[in-house]
């Protein structure tokens, strides 16, 4: 098929998907992708990213469906588009596991480990772990203090991550807990009240906080802006079109964005991959459909922003794992 043509109908399937009253006008032109350099010639999917300075990484995941758990660390230089391997994660190598970066350094952990059955509580991996790009070692930090390990979502605020809203091996959750990196302790914040839910996105520019989709027996598109400063939540506008879980979200300066995921609903009853990148506009409380990722439809991808571009990639679709990254302006 002509690749324009391709292009064209993949749109459409989008806008569909979102239809005429759900996604308002977009200001901004339609997203263009650059292709990128990639790890390796095996891909890899439910690993984690992070930024140091101008610098990403990518670590831990899989390189197979279900198998083949990861703990090799790699940075990405933009500059060059090359990739250079870092230490190797000392922990167990696991899925959906959580990356922040903090004052230069990064804290990664967490996660599933897959060689254990999903409903048993040491497969719920709690241990957290800090990287240090200039001496390139890692250091043990105080364990999470619950269960709610896979999958779960993770920001920034200040000098604290807060990691919440993951499956504990029986349940899926709804806590949320403060780290505080110079005193290497864990804080329980108040009740969410947000739906239960694992897979789940968060978008945080460091001060603003958004966060939504996600899977819990039911599949999720609402979006809730969390407001750190008074440890409460206030319901904003749903994400247009289909659900989707295993997602990605970020924010590249003050704008915030999501992209990719499955919204589960079975082949023969509207199940499907996305490959879509939508905006939300916070001050509009407003979505827009900003492009199609070249890739194709994935889930479980990682993305990450460096100096006002945005990076997704890797991830798998029902073929297997995907070793491509693309990067864009907004």
């Amino acid at each position: 098929m002509n690749k324009n043509l391709n292009y064209i109908l993949s749109i459409l399937l989008v806008i569909s998907q979102f239809g005429c009253d759900d996604a308002a006008d977009s200001p901004y032109p339609a997203l263009t992708f650059q292709s990128k350099s990639t790890i390796s010639n095996k891909g890899r999917a439910s690993a984690v990213a992070f930024v140091i300075g101008d610098k990403g990484y990518v670590a831990l995941g899989r390189n197979a469906a279900r198998s083949g758990a990861l703990k090799d660390c790699w940075e990405y230089n933009p500059v060059t588009d090359g990739w250079t391997e870092k230490a190797v994660f000392p922990g167990l190598g696991r899925v959906n596991g959580i990356a922040e970066a903090v004052n230069g350094k990064a804290y990664v952990g967490l996660g599933f480990d897959l060689t254990k059955r999903p409903y048993l509580n040491e497969a719920q991996l709690k241990d957290f772990w800090c990287f240090d790009p200039v001496s390139n070692a890692w250091t043990r930090k105080a364990d999470f203090p619950a269960l709610s390990t896979n999958a779960c979502v993770s920001f920034v605020i200040g000098n604290s991550i807060y990691v919440g809203f993951g499956f504990d091996g029986a349940t899926f959750t709804n806590d949320l807990w403060k780290y505080d990196v110079a005193t290497d302790q864990w804080k329980e914040m108040a009740y969410t009240g947000v739906t239960r839910r694992t897979g789940a996105v968060v978008c945080s520019d460091g001060e603003k906080v958004f966060f939504g989709t996600g899977y819990n027996s039911r599949k999720e598109n609402n979006w809730w802006e969390y407001f750190p400063a008074t440890d409460t939540w206030k319901e904003r506008r749903a994400i247009p079109g289909t659900s989707r879980e295993f997602g990605v979200g970020m924010s590249i300066g003050n704008r915030y964005f999501v992209a990719t995921g499955r919204h589960f609903a079975g082949n023969l009853t509207g199940g499907h991959l996305k490959d879509d990148v939508v905006e939300y506009d916070a001050g509009k409380n407003v979505w827009y459909l900003r492009g199609v990722l070249p890739g194709g439809g994935r889930e479980n991808a990682i993305s990450f922003v460096i100096n006002g571009k945005g990076y997704i990639g890797f991830g798998e679709n029902d073929e297997g794992v995907l070793n491509d990254l693309w990067s864009f302006e907004p």
